[in-house]
């Protein structure tokens, strides 16, 4: 496998350490590992781990740094990369956008309580998004609508073979109070040099050492630190010491570590790192610190933007060498309890191979029911055939209830009519990035579905290439009206990933739902009275139902005859029932829902139906039926099977695909006699 990570540079700073940490981890275990920054002072030692380092700046909060992805994606291609790992915001729009098409994974680490939404987005993009802290978990839960199914929390960690313990006994001497990372205006620096004005009144000795560096960006906010140095006449006391490679030597003369930051941390690495090292912690109640530090405990968490509480709390420490030094013992044992690289690298390693393992697939059909029914073996396919599946179905919110027992969907996004607004085109597409996708399978075929999987930047995205098809990653070229089967054409789709559906029938699964209320007892042969109110043109004529019921009555005397359809076929069931007073009907029409039909259907030993959705049911639950087709081109409409019968007249006016006609002879000219024929070769 090869592992690659992203962030800004390779600087001081607990997330760099922490990749560096990683590389001899991997390095160890055998597995590629590489990194993608805009360089710095780790990279040699980097790279004397074992890692491939790549320099690139992607570091530029700018539009233009969006122009490296090209680039990136031939890295990853060429490199065969498993899995890039997001550590920072711009190398994460960088390398999601850079793995969008190939088989690379893409997943993050939120190492910030991220205020900027739209800048952080990407961040909840990932397949998994790795959390130091329950802080930051919760923060991605709330603010960024990351699904709970994908949050990680992983503790940041510390090598102990880099942090030596020194008991406290040996440092409580030390005048050295020490403060490690970036300058910059959310770590406090300010609060922290003021504090010092107490200190050194009551030690004039004690020595300040800030750990650190400012990147370019924040060379104003470091000027402004040093004039407070002249202000408060601190320049003997307090000392910038600058980049370092080894922050465990910095702690090892330390009295006390303070990490005064003003805004949410994720975790509090280098509270971790001075816990490893027997150094006390004076740290502000923000973020993740507080999950990190227990208050009285193995260190003291003090108000955030509080010199004073700053000064009273170091002064505690060095007045109370007895509670300093339990301070030392305890935080050194939650080190080797908690956060140590021994237990944490593996948990990270275990997130890429899930990461890898794991796909998340997406499948678009809106409607209408028959469709849907259509689908029901691909759905399958994909499920049993992509290594580690979850099938998510994208449906409107009426048909949604079908699928809540199916065992080849796992998820079900459920549409209102409106969906092709675009407020709600821009909404589900947000909701589906946030569930971090590998695949989109497109089988509405729309553009408002081809909008929508283009948006959800999955890894991807496979349609048809007609209307907005050039948004896909893959597609296929449209088959012409009629001449490919409802499965075949799925095919075209399924097979740009390499997938081919290998039993061409309609299927569905068990189903359990009580019809006990329709008394159903005999045998029974089902007539779809009519299709859709909006397709009038596809219904047989009531007077051909009359007259095929009075002839199959008289043939089968055991058979009862049911009646099936939804409300709008009420009336003409109606008019049947009443031209056959003597025969055996039961009339369902309007009485049942969709999971009473499928128990009834179950029942039938031959369904006759136009082309409508219950002719595709009965086909999936293994009835045997007689399809009347005349509108519609039963090749591209049916999946056909030695208990399917089609009848269809040849004339020239048939598959029109028209709602209105005035004669409607396509239908009216398929006799009783010719029906009654295909039922008894199916009995």
């Amino acid at each position: 496998m090869k592992w690659l990570q992203t962030l800004p540079r390779m600087n001081v700073g607990g997330v760099e350490r922490g990749v560096l940490d990683l590389a001899k981890y991997f390095k160890a275990r055998g597995q590629g590992y590489w990194v993608l920054s805009g360089g710095g002072g780790l990279v040699k030692e980097l790279e004397k781990n074992g890692a491939v380092h790549v320099t690139m700046p992607v570091y530029s909060k700018s539009p233009v740094s969006l122009l490296l992805i090209p680039k990136v994606r031939k890295l990853f291609n060429d490199n065969k990369i498993d899995l890039a790992h997001g550590r920072s915001r711009v190398p994460g729009w960088i390398a999601f956008f850079a793995t969008r098409g190939t088989d690379t994974n893409f997943i993050t680490t939120a190492h910030g309580v991220y205020k900027n939404r739209a800048f952080s987005e990407v961040m909840g993009w990932g397949k998994f998004v790795i959390c130091p802290s329950k802080t930051v978990a919760r923060h991605m839960r709330e603010n960024f609508g990351v699904p709970e199914e994908k949050i990680v929390v992983i503790n940041r960690w510390v090598d102990l073979d880099q942090f030596e313990y020194t008991p406290y006994e040996k440092r409580k001497d030390s005048n050295v109070i020490v403060a490690v990372g970036r300058i910059a205006p959310n770590k406090g620096y300010e609060y922290l040099i003021e504090s010092f004005k107490k200190i050194v009144r009551v030690n004039p000795y004690m020595t300040l050492k800030i750990v650190g560096e400012p990147d370019k960006s924040k060379m104003k906010y470091f000027q402004y630190l040093n004039t407070l140095l002249n202000r408060y006449s601190l320049h003997y006391n307090v000392k910038f010491t600058g980049f370092t490679l080894d922050v465990g030597n910095e702690l090892k003369s330390a009295r006390a570590l303070v990490a005064p930051s003003v805004e949410d941390e994720s975790f509090g690495r280098v509270i971790a790192e001075a816990f490893a090292c027997g150094v006390p912690v004076v740290a502000t109640k923000v973020g993740g610190y507080s999950e990190v530090i227990d208050h009285g405990v193995d260190g003291l968490l003090v108000p955030a933007r509080s010199a004073d509480a700053i000064s009273d709390a170091l002064l505690e420490i060095i007045n109370q060498p007895h509670l300093a030094e339990s301070f030392s013992r305890a935080g050194r044992k939650k080190v080797e309890d908690f956060f140590t690289l021994k237990k944490c690298a593996p948990e990270e390693e275990a997130v890429y191979q899930k990461a890898v393992n794991t796909n998340r697939v997406a499948v678009m059909k809106f409607s209408a029911l028959g469709d849907l029914v259509l689908i029901i073996p691909t759905l399958k396919m994909l499920k049993n055939s992509i290594p580690g599946c979850s099938v998510t179905l994208v449906t409107l919110k009426k048909y949604a209830p079908l699928f809540s027992g199916c065992p080849y969907v796992d998820n079900v996004i459920a549409l209102d009519g409106n969906y092709k607004k675009l407020k709600n085109i821009r909404e589900i597409s947000r909701r589906m990035r946030r569930m971090g996708l590998d695949y989109i399978f497109d089988f509405q075929n729309n553009w408002a579905s081809q909008l929508i999987s283009f948006l959800a930047f999955a890894r991807k995205s496979f349609g048809f290439s007609r209307k907005l098809g050039f948004l896909f990653t893959r597609k296929a070229k449209f088959p012409k009206k009629g001449t490919v089967d409802p499965l075949s054409s799925q095919e075209l789709i399924t097979s740009l990933a390499g997938l081919k559906i290998s039993d061409k029938k309609l299927i569905f699964w068990p189903t359990s739902h009580d019809i006990g209320q329709f008394g159903l007892k005999g045998k029974y042969l089902g007539i779809n009275v009519s299709a859709s109110a909006k397709w009038a043109t596809k219904n047989w004529p009531k007077e051909n139902i009359i007259k095929f019921i009075e002839l199959f009555s008289k043939s089968n005397p055991d058979f009862d005859v049911l009646l099936l359809g939804d409300e709008n076929s009420a009336s003409t069931a109606a008019q049947v029932v009443e031209g056959l007073p003597k025969a055996r009907i039961v009339n369902l029409c309007g009485k049942t829902t969709l999971f009473d039909l499928i128990e009834i259907l179950r029942k039938v030993k031959v369904f006759v139906t136009p082309d409508t959705a219950a002719l595709h049911l009965a086909q999936s639950l293994g009835c045997a039926v007689v399809a009347l087709f005349g509108p519609t081109n039963p090749e591209g409409h049916v999946v056909k099977t030695p208990r399917l019968k089609i009848i269809e007249k040849n004339i020239s006016c048939a598959h029109c695909y028209r709602s209105k006609c005035s004669k409607h002879d396509c239908m009216r000219e398929i006799t009783p006699a010719e029906v009654l024929s295909a039922v008894k070769e199916l009995i």
